[in-house]
């Protein structure tokens, strides 16, 4: 007797991709909740971008809005639980950066810079300021975000820049990095 059936194919494509490609090796080689949390963000922003809040509703087994939670073992994750996973990795991002770089590029090769900013309603995060709005909103606070990509477009490295940063100056960080 089947009583409940979740969305699985997209969910199992897109993670072996993920695992695959070895990003979850280089996320962590060691294996971990945290690792996991961060994949399943991954994972669920490829096929349905949302908030923290809806994706730990979607990772519950009560609310499950496919198998992910359950093929990564994650039990409950609170939208708490995400963002401290975000804040694990973030002091390993500059790692990932390098390793990425390793792989993907080489002494001289070509790379791709493309900057965009993005706007906010609150007024509490230390890196929103007013600067040129891309969005057509000069009249909230913003960030503005660089992606360095290898010459396929596969992304190497992010950076985030308070909203006042003038694009030239954003350059300079990418070279050196």
């Amino acid at each position: 007797l089947i009583t409940r059936s979740l969305p699985h194919g997209h969910v199992a494509a897109v993670l072996g991709s993920l695992r695959a490609l070895g990003l979850d090796q280089l996320i962590s080689p060691t294996p971990s909740r945290q690792r996991d949390l961060v994949c399943a963000m991954i994972v669920a922003h490829i096929l349905q971008p949302s908030s923290k809040l809806a994706l730990a509703r979607g990772l519950d087994l009560e609310s499950a809005s496919s198998s992910l939670g359950e093929l990564l073992d994650l039990g409950r994750a609170s939208e708490d639980d995400l963002y401290e996973a975000m804040d694990w990795l973030l002091p390993r991002q500059a790692a990932l950066e390098s390793q990425l770089a390793s792989q993907r590029l080489t002494n001289g090769s070509l790379v791709l810079y493309d900057l965009t900013s993005t706007y906010f309603e609150g007024r509490h995060c230390p890196i929103v300021n007013f600067g040129h709005s891309r969005d057509e909103r000069s009249g909230n606070p913003q960030i503005v975000y660089g992606l360095l990509t290898d010459a396929e477009g596969c992304p190497v490295a992010v950076e985030v820049f308070a909203g006042n940063t003038a694009d030239p100056k954003t350059v300079k960080n990418q070279i050196d990095k």
